[in-house]
């Protein structure tokens, strides 16, 4: 094991970034290097980081019955109203905004961070609120690493924690893209992919763990355009209609 990744807790970014180029893991997991954009160009990137953290936090307040206030935009409250009609709050269920878990795979500890985790008597249900306008394809939403990680967890520690025997088939994850889209994409569940994901997080880690990232400098060439570190790499502008955060 790399001596400098002893400690280091996975998560569905860290593995999605080592998938998309292992030099951008090492800047980012190794090197620490946190890249701040300048400029004019980058204010809409910075925008719409700051809305979907603004609309998480009012979502986490529903959640929880607090107050979520009247001083928010026109935007928000059609957003707003859109996950009320969705998900009205049952009293027999148990509803975890903002949650976070933490298990051990492969001699390593992997975490996932949930927009909302809806706990039923026979059930578990993934939300995540998606506030960009970025449309895709059911097949590309399902083999996402947020995906695997996220639902891998859900059967290994959620159900255990709550002890409770969930069939996989009762576990979805639905996606709701607020600006496009009135109803969620909801991924099934099974098994089969259970066993998968489980085989896809610990390769990814095994992987990881091989390389010695001292002086290393591969990079995946075509993933440069979308990478925030393309001006370090290869001293070229970033396009910031392309550069996205790690899914």
């Amino acid at each position: 094991m790399n001596k400098k990744l002893k400690y280091f807790v996975y998560s569905q970014n860290s593995l999605n970034t080592f998938k998309s180029c292992p030099l951008k893991f090492k800047y980012k997991y190794i090197d620490n290097i946190n890249w701040k954009f300048e400029g004019v160009e980058s204010r809409e990137y910075y925008k719409g980081l700051k809305t979907g953290s603004e609309f998480h936090l009012l979502c986490e307040r529903y959640f929880k019955n607090i107050p979520i206030g009247e001083n928010i935009s026109e935007e928000f409250k059609g957003w707003i109203e859109k996950v009320k009609n969705l998900i009205p709050i049952e009293h027999s269920k148990v509803y975890l905004p903002e949650y976070e878990v933490r298990s051990k795979i492969s001699g390593s500890y992997l975490s996932a961070k949930y927009d909302l985790v809806i706990i039923g008597e026979n059930s578990i249900e993934i939300w995540d609120w998606k506030t960009e306008s970025q449309k895709t394809s059911y097949k590309n939403i399902e083999n996402r690493m947020q995906t695997v990680v996220y639902m891998y967890l859900a059967k290994e520690i959620i159900a255990k924690i709550y002890k409770k025997n969930i069939p996989y088939e009762n576990i979805t994850m639905n996606y709701f893209r607020l600006k496009i889209d009135d109803k969620p994409i909801t991924i099934a569940y099974n098994e089969e992919k259970h066993i998968r994901n489980k085989s896809i997080i610990e390769n990814y880690i095994k992987n990881i763990d091989s390389i010695d990232f001292d002086g290393y400098i591969d990079k995946n060439k075509k993933h440069c355009k979308y990478c925030e570190f393309n001006k370090l790499c290869n001293n070229q502008s970033i396009n910031y209609e392309m550069i996205k955060e790690d899914e």
